[in-house]
């Protein structure tokens, strides 16, 4: 059993002074560890400094390299002692008791007695209970004491004040210089082998020569024994003072220096100290050499540049261009050399000092001219002339509208908006689409060898393209230009994508959405009719059908069909905000408008789904009849199994067509589904065509398909005719009804809004005249009260305190300034400031009464002729109002046609009514003042159901255009005319609208017109002339009322 698992506070102590004597040893080493790269930093960087001066002192070098070495030597050894020795227990303790005084020397103390307890004889007797409790007090002092309070590791960290700047300094000292580490190192390894030699001794070359002027010269000098840092060099030239240069270092002893052109003749030596090398001489003759070049080029002719002089060798010129050289030199020569940087060489013809040569340019590259004289010298160093070719660039062609990947229907007209440009000439342009992995171009406008070309806009009608729904179709702009030496260079723009959209699916979705609308509406209304639940039932019924019309106005983005739904939104929000003021018949009435809106608009959308299938079975009739004449030319099986899916597709379409038929009939507008154009549709005959067809092509009898085809294409063509027009009548059908009454209804609103604003102006009219005499009245009974309220004034500032003195000047400054209605306002807030100060309730009393006095009755002031307008004024506004009552009474019958009518613009119209009836009252009252706000509120009301009926009205006219099946969806069959009367050609005559079919294959009749110019449409001078004298005399009687009829109808 140990002394410490007998004594536990004995152990306790004895493992904490262990502790603080490992602290102790770890100290010394991160002391050791940090100050060893110190000195050995110190030591590399003091390196450097004797390395600079060894030179002077050249015997210090073994020195130092032994005082490095000692130095380092003892400091490791040193370091390993005081890392190895680990401090007794005492001194620990000695460290403890002076790091924290209060402890005194218990623990010191503790140790010696623990040491006479365990070593105690008997004969000397020693109290172990007194020990042991001394042991445990001092134990229990120092449990409350760490170890890093006594030795902090932090003291070591001292030592990075010396080692962080040496670090510095040697780095940069390392970046400046790189291999001096290494030199420092062989001065402390190998000190002796630095020292230096005695005597140098210096050799140079060239030693004598002969070169041309102008040439480089190196000088090259070789020392050895001692070698310098550096050499200087010492120039004699002819003519001139003696230069002394210093030669650049290569190593080794080795010095150079360079003269990059030598002018004349020279004699030179190299020189360090006492030590130089022998005088030599360079001997500098002029060579024959290039003075000047003249170039003459032609460009290419399809440039159309003109010729150009330079008076320089290099070349820059179109690739073909002929290039002509003159050139002369300093002196004369007897050969001349024209060399290619491919190695050719063509001969110059030589006259004395001028030679002349020719080159035709197609390469890019250089050239260099070398010349001999008669004594065999040449132009040193000949100038090689850059040959660069200035690119004919590529044509650019830009498709400005529109730029951007689009979806389309596959049946639109785009304009095509493209410009093209050329730095010579553009030859030809056209445009470039693929679509089902063949591509084919348009041509478009010529350029005729402009350098410019557009913006020009082309048409692009797709539907000759015969798009169907899932075709993708890429197109671009080529242009070419007029490079006749490499030949044309195409340019293209950027490429875009048309898709086509599945219009069907759209629609039919579409059609199932508006329908299940129309259904909730008219649950909604009948939740209302038998009254179950409250309001708030109906307004969250109406929260939830107004958020899936947002989902179906996202859909709809910018089409026309957005109209409609943002028509039902607007009416079911306002039914919704007026919901809790509204009596049950109104509110019953506007969900009934809903709902039959949103059923209008479900089938509108089955409409758009049966004009998709006929726009598709067009386009599949225009690909199968290119099948048919490519399988007649050349006969393939694939050819063959083209033309028997486009059977197959309108196989398809032609079933679409009749379940669209049966099975949404009543999905279907009435007038559609009723027209006598749809009467006559034999769809069994149509398909017993299509087996005839596929008959014939199986049995390979080409002749026999194409003669059945012609006629199911023309069956076809007859039936989807038919169905254009039978929609064409009934889309148009519900807003003929309206159009002429919603034109005249606008009209009247327009004129009495131009009436209400003749009344605002009169009675404003009276309300400034009025007020301007209440003014002069005023002012003239203010000027004869005006000493007085001075008086009191005084009064009153006499009996208030200093700081609100301010409050009467104030009133004197406005009293001055004639502002009677802030004077009147300031003595308010005065009066109620000042309720505790009798004095001064008085003196403001007397203000107010003398301020009362001021403003006169306006009635007094009213003029009897200005008295005798208010009848007539409230006479104009009670019929205005009847008016405007009959507009609105008018406008919901027309509701009751037309449930897309906002619903808003009935209710602003009340309100002008409304405000119209006020502003009678205070007519009749001989207020205007009173009557101003009314009228005004009357005319902005007016004035937005004005600008809402206009937007509806336009609104109206694009969906009119869009309901049209008058866009060539299809042709009628009978040959010269577009179905439909109401788009006739615009060169032939109009046809009757019920004339016998004509059989015949679907086409359309082209012949060639010029435009009228805007004189054909003038009226002859003649005829004028008796117009105008006919106007000067009466109306015949008998055309009175026709006349009178004709002008009415062009006002209403």
């Amino acid at each position: 059993m140990s002394k410490e698992s007998s004594h536990p506070e004995f152990g306790r102590l004895a493992g904490f002074l262990r502790s603080i004597s490992l602290r102790f040893q770890l100290l010394v080493a991160l002391q050791f560890l940090l100050l060893l790269p110190s000195i050995i930093l110190l030591i590399l960087l003091g390196s450097r400094s004797v390395l600079e001066i060894k030179e002077s002192l050249p015997y210090l070098l073994p020195f130092y390299s032994a005082i490095a070495i000692a130095s380092l030597t003892i400091l490791f050894f040193l370091g390993l002692w005081r890392i190895l020795t680990k401090p007794s227990a005492r001194q620990a303790a000695r460290s403890l008791e002076e790091k924290f005084p209060e402890l005194k020397d218990d623990v010191t103390n503790s140790l010696l007695l623990f040491d006479q307890l365990t070593n105690s004889e008997p004969s000397n007797p020693i109290s172990k209970g007194l020990i042991t409790a001394h042991l445990k007090k001092t134990a229990e002092a120092i449990s409350s004491i760490h170890p890093r309070q006594v030795v902090s590791l932090k003291k070591a960290l001292g030592h990075l004040r010396i080692l962080l700047p040496l670090m510095v300094a040697f780095s940069i000292v390392f970046a400046i210089d790189p291999t001096f580490v290494n030199r420092s190192l062989a001065l402390i390894l190998h000190p002796f082998s630095n020292m230096p030699v005695q005597k140098t001794f210096i050799s140079v070359e060239p030693q004598g020569s002969v070169i041309l002027r102008g040439s480089p010269i190196i000088i090259r000098a070789l020392a050895e024994g001692y070698v310098p840092k550096n050499l200087a060099l010492s120039i004699w030239p002819e003519q001139g003072e003696v230069k002394r240069m210093t030669m650049e270092p290569e190593g080794n002893g080795r010095f150079v220096y360079q003269i990059e052109s030598a002018q004349s003749s020279f004699r030179f030596q190299a020189f360090h100290g006492g030590s130089a090398s022998p005088i030599y001489g360079v001997r500098v003759v002029d060579p024959p050499d290039i003075r000047k070049v003249t170039l003459t080029l032609t460009p290419p002719d399809y440039t159309g540049l003109p010729e150009e002089m330079k008076e320089e060798g290099h070349i820059e010129a179109l690739k073909g261009t002929a290039a002509k050289l003159e050139i002369q030199v300093t002196k004369g020569v007897i050969e001349g050399k024209l060399i290619l940087n491919q190695g050719s060489e063509f001969p110059l013809k030589v006259q004395g000092e001028r030679l002349s040569g020719s080159l035709l340019i197609f390469y890019p590259g250089a050239y260099s001219i070398r010349v001999k004289n008669d004594l065999g010298f040449e132009n040193p160093n000949p100038v090689h002339y850059q040959v660069r070719l200035l690119p004919d660039r590529y044509p650019e062609a830009e498709i400005i509208s529109p730029a951007q990947d689009l979806e389309i229907s596959g049946n639109e007209v785009i304009p095509v908006l493209y410009s093209a440009k050329d730095d010579f000439g553009i030859t030809a342009i056209r445009l470039g689409y693929q679509t089902g992995g063949i591509e084919r171009f348009i041509n478009l406008k010529s350029s005729q060898g402009g350098r410019f070309l557009g913006p020009e806009v082309f048409k692009w009608d797709l539907g000759s393209l015969s798009l169907t729904a899932g075709d993708r179709l890429l197109y671009r702009i080529e242009a070419s230009d007029n490079d006749a030496i490499s030949g044309p260079k195409l340019g293209y723009s950027r490429t875009f994508s048309l898709s086509v959209r599945d219009e069907k699916a759209r629609a039919a979705k579409e059609g199932e959405e508006m329908e299940q609308i129309a259904n909730r509406l008219l649950d909604l209304l009948a939740d209302h009719l038998e009254e179950v639940g409250d309001k708030e039932h109906l307004m969250k019924g109406m929260d939830e059908i107004l958020k899936q019309v947002d989902r179906n106005l996202e859909q709809m983005r910018e089409r026309v069909e957005r109209f409609d739904i943002e028509a039902l939104k607007g009416n079911l929000n306002s039914l919704r905000e007026r919901i809790s003021r509204e009596p049950k018949e109104r509110v019953t009435q506007e969900m009934e408008k809903l709902a039959l809106l949103a059923e209008e608009m479900a089938k509108r959308a089955r409409m758009k789904e049966l004009e998709a299938l006929a726009r598709e079975m067009r386009n599949r009739q225009s690909r199968l009849l290119d099948s048919l004449h490519d399988l007649k030319e050349r006969f393939t099986q694939e050819g063959l199994e083209a033309v028997m899916k486009e059977l197959k597709k309108i196989e398809e379409l032609l079933r679409s067509v009749m379940e669209v038929l049966n099975k949404f009939a009543a999905g279907l507008p009435d007038e559609f589904m009723n027209s006598q154009e749809l009467e006559g549709l034999d769809f069994q005959s149509m398909f017993k065509d299509l087996e005839e067809l596929q008959k014939k092509l199986a049995s390979g009898d080409i002749a026999g398909a194409l003669e059945a085809a012609q006629r199911l294409l023309q069956a076809l063509s007859e039936m989807m005719a038919a169905m254009g027009r039978a929609g064409a009548q009934s889309g148009m059908s519900a807003f003929d009804r309206i159009q002429g009454e919603m034109s005249r209804q606008a009209g009247e609103l327009d004129r009495i809004l131009a009436e209400q604003r003749e009344i605002l102006k009169e009675t404003e009219k009276i309300d400034k005249e009025v007020r301007r005499k209440l003014e002069e009245e005023a002012e003239k009974r203010l000027s004869q009260f005006r000493s007085r309220l001075k008086e009191i004034l005084e009064k009153l500032e006499t009996s208030l305190p200093h700081e609100q003195a301010d409050s009467i000047k104030e009133l004197e400054r406005l009293l001055g300034t004639e502002r009677l209605e802030r004077f009147s306002q300031l003595l308010k807030e005065l009066e109620k400031e000042l309720s505790g100060n009798e004095e001064a309730q008085k003196r403001i009393g007397e203000l107010k009464e003398i301020e009362e006095g001021f403003n006169p009755d306006p009635k007094e002031m009213m003029a009897p002729d200005t008295r005798t307008k208010f009848p007539g004024l409230s006479s104009r506004q009670e019929i205005l109002k009847e008016r405007t009552k009959s507009i609105k009474e008018k406008l919901e019958m027309l509701a009751q046609l037309f449930p897309g009518m906002d619903s808003e613009i009935l209710h602003d119209i009340k309100g002008a009514e409304e405000s119209m009836g006020e502003a009678s009252k205070e007519l009749r009252k001989e207020d205007a003042p009173g009557a101003i706000p009314p009228e005004q509120e009357a005319i902005r009301r007016l004035s937005k159901s004005q600008q809402s009926m206009q937007q509806m009205a336009q609104q109206m006219a694009m969906r009119m255009q869009a309901m049209r099946w008058g866009y060539p969806l299809v042709y009628d069959p009978r040959a010269g005319w577009y179905y439909g009367p109401w788009i006739p050609q615009p060169t032939l005559p109009q046809p009757e609208f019920r004339r016998p079919r004509e059989r015949g294959f679907t086409g359309i009749d082209r012949e060639e017109f010029e435009t009228p110019s805007k004189d054909a449409y003038r009226v002859p001078k003649i005829f004028r002339e008796k117009v105008m004298e006919s106007l000067k005399e009466e109306v015949p009687s008998q055309y009175r009322r026709e006349v009178e009829r004709y002008f009415r109808g062009l006002t209403e």
